[in-house]
């Protein structure tokens, strides 16, 4: 789940200059003014990783239908092998898409693809898929690469106190999103934690200021994250490595008046200043390192594990659409 943490009362962004001033000076790296849409949806590829259909669930505004509609049916996947040999697969979709201002207009490009269930009803359906394949000692993986059969893993939040507003900020109206990694040891407790990414919403002012806002955000996210809780259920869990314990939870900060949910969201622009998706320490080396980024969830929603399922063309991420 996403943790949506609300506040009331809203004042003039003006005064977080003096909030934000009192951070430790450090180096911190900059952001950038992008808007974000999410596409939501699935995709059927063949064998060879081509793309057999498709289907966008989202609404949206027709330009950019046009531009997915274009763009999706040429993308590459990795084949995915069942057992070793090289099969069909389906997989959901959600596309993440940025805006950026240029002469006469907006650029869009694919900020990121993620192909990860966006229902409780798909990962459910996932799991099961999962469970069914374990049970017949099958093994699901890439094509041409050896595979090993991947345990299923169940996790569950049992306490997520969602960290305070920080009161200068919440002074200041300003809304953000932290991205959190959260390592778990065996027993559900919380061994690390990782503010992988972050964004500031709907705000503008210079772009030290907003950075060490990022950063106050990230640091308070992630001190309350430390102390949640989890339910780890697998067949063996001594054996799960990094990976398999590794959940991704967005903490949304929002005020009560003038804040927006994930569905009035729903494919339509969100205005963010953003800082770099760091890639996660304890994943270093490994497809998952950088692979989800802040604005790639929504509110009500936490990832777990990974996917063989990906792209072959690094290309398309960052491409133009």
């Amino acid at each position: 789940m996403t943790l949506r943490v609300m506040v009331k009362g809203f004042l003039a962004l003006l005064l977080a200059v003096g909030t934000v001033q009192a951070a430790t000076k450090v180096q911190i790296a900059q952001g950038e003014s992008v808007l974000t849409l999410r596409v939501d949806g699935e995709v059927s590829i063949d064998p060879e990783g081509r793309v057999l259909d498709y289907r966008i669930l989202t609404k949206l505004e027709p330009p950019i239908q046009k531009l997915v509609a274009k763009a999706v049916p040429t993308w590459r996947f990795r084949p995915i092998a069942v057992d070793g040999k090289a099969a069909a697969a389906k997989s959901p979709m959600r596309i993440t898409l940025a805006a950026t201002e240029v002469k006469g207009g907006y650029e869009v490009r694919v900020d990121n693809v993620v192909f990860r269930s966006n229902t409780q009803e798909e990962y459910d359906a996932e799991r099961a898929a999962a469970q069914a394949l374990a049970e017949q000692g099958k093994t699901l993986g890439l094509a041409g690469e050896p595979a090993e059969p991947e345990p299923v893993v169940s996790i569950t939040s049992i306490k997520m106190t969602p960290p305070g507003y920080p009161v200068g900020m919440q002074l200041a109206g300003v809304e953000g999103l932290v991205l959190l990694n959260v390592r778990l040891n065996r027993d559900g407790t919380v061994a690390d934690v990782f503010a992988s990414q972050s964004s500031l919403l709907n705000v503008k002012g210079k772009p030290e200021l907003l950075d060490r806002a990022r950063v106050m955000l990230e640091k308070n996210a992630a001190g309350a994250a430390a102390k949640w809780k989890f339910k780890v259920e697998a067949k063996e869990v001594a054996g799960l490595k990094a990976s398999d314990l590794t959940v991704r939870v967005p903490v949304q900060y929002v005020l009560s008046s003038g804040g927006a949910s994930s569905e009035s969201l729903a494919g339509k622009w969100r205005q963010e200043f953003r800082g770099p998706n760091y890639p996660v320490p304890w994943l270093l080396g490994t497809e998952d390192e950088r692979a989800v980024g802040v604005s790639d969830l929504n509110d009500g929603e936490y990832l777990a594990g990974s996917s063989p399922f990906g792209l072959s063309d690094k290309n398309v991420i960052g491409g133009v659409l």
